[in-house]
C-alpha cells in the first residue's frame, strides 16, 4: 500500500477529509484499499453511538460506489491539538441522478505518529437539499487563524461551570450569561440560532421546573480560538433517571476570554433539524 501522496491528518486534516471521502466514492483503489490508506488498523469507529467495524464500513462504501452517488465534501472547520482532531463537515449526495441529501457530520478522532487516523467519533444528521444549513465551506486547510485569547478557560471547564451556574445558582440568569458569554453571542443549534433574550428565558423556564441539566465531558481540545467538546446531558428533576442526550460543541472565543459563538450537533429526535 503506497501512502506516499495521501495528506497527514495531523498536519491537513481537513485534507485528509477531502481526500478519504473522494477516493471512497470513486478510487484509486478498492475499498479495502482506500480505507488501509487513511486509517491504522484495529481502531475503533463509532457513528451516532453505534460502533462501526472495518468490514462494516467497507460495505457500506463499496455499496455507495455501487449506487454511482456523486459526493461532496464541504469543511466548515477544524481543529487539531497533539494527536487529537476536531472537524464540522457537510457530505453531499445525490441519488438517482436527481435526490439530494446533506449530512451535517461533526468528527472527533485520534491521529497515529504515521499520520492515519486511529480512531474516530462521529454525529451525522441527513437531511433533503444539496445546502443542508447553507453554511460557506472554509478554505484551505479550515483550522482557526486567531491565537487562544489569554484568559480563555479550558472547554470542559467552560462547560461544567456554566452548567452549575445556569441551573444551580440564585444569580440571575442574564448574569450567569453574561459571565461565560458576551451580550452578543449567537447559539446555533440545527437550524435554530438563539441570541442572549432567547438563552436567559430557556434557563429561566428550567429553573421554574426546578430541573437542572448535569454535564459530562467525554473530550474536549482547543485550537487558537477555537474550541470543540463531546458531552453528554440530561434533564435531572430529582424523581427518575432521563435519557442522556448527546452533544458535539464547537465555539469560539472572544477577545476577552468568553465565548461568543456556539454550534450545537444534536440528535435528530432533540432537535438538531
Amino acid at each position: 500500500m503506497s501512502t506516499a501522496h495521501r495528506p497527514d491528518a495531523a498536519q491537513d486534516f481537513a485534507g485528509y477529509l477531502r481526500a478519504y471521502y473522494a477516493e471512497a466514492a470513486a478510487g484509486p483503489g478498492g475499498p479495502e484499499e482506500v480505507w488501509d490508506r487513511y486509517h491504522t488498523p484495529g481502531g475503533t469507529h463509532t457513528v451516532n453511538g453505534r460502533p462501526w467495524d472495518r468490514h462494516e464500513i467497507i460495505k457500506s462504501v463499496r455499496q455507495r460506489r455501487e449506487a454511482d452517488s456523486p459526493t461532496a465534501v464541504h469543511v466548515h472547520e477544524v481543529l487539531v491539538e497533539g494527536s487529537r482532531a476536531a472537524a464540522r463537515f457537510t457530505l453531499h449526495h445525490t441519488m438517482l441522478g436527481k435526490l439530494e441529501t446533506a449530512a451535517e457530520t461533526a468528527l472527533f478522532a485520534e491521529l497515529a505518529e504515521d499520520g492515519r487516523v486511529a480512531s474516530t467519533t462521529t454525529f451525522s444528521a441527513s437531511r433533503p437539499g444539496w445546502s443542508g444549513l447553507g453554511e460557506r465551506p472554509a478554505e484551505g486547510d479550515a483550522r482557526p487563524s486567531a491565537p487562544a485569547p489569554a484568559s480563555a478557560p479550558d472547554p470542559a471547564d467552560y462547560l461544567n461551570a456554566y452548567a452549575e451556574a445556569a441551573f444551580r445558582s440564585e444569580a440571575p440568569a442574564g448574569d450567569v450569561h453574561d459571565r461565560f458569554h458576551t451580550p452578543d453571542a449567537v447559539h446555533h443549534a440545527g437550524r435554530r440560532s438563539l441570541g442572549r433574550a432567547d438563552i436567559v428565558q430557556d434557563m429561566e423556564k428550567a429553573r421554574r421546573k426546578g430541573r437542572t441539566w448535569p454535564v459530562e465531558v467525554h473530550e474536549a481540545l482547543r485550537d487558537g480560538d477555537r474550541f470543540a467538546a463531546r458531552y453528554s446531558t440530561w434533564p435531572d428533576d430529582g424523581r427518575q433517571e432521563r435519557k442522556r442526550e448527546e452533544l458535539f460543541v464547537f465555539g469560539r472565543f472572544a477577545a476577552d476570554g468568553r465565548v461568543c459563538e456556539v454550534r450545537l450537533l444534536r440528535e435528530p429526535a432533540y432537535g438538531a433539524q
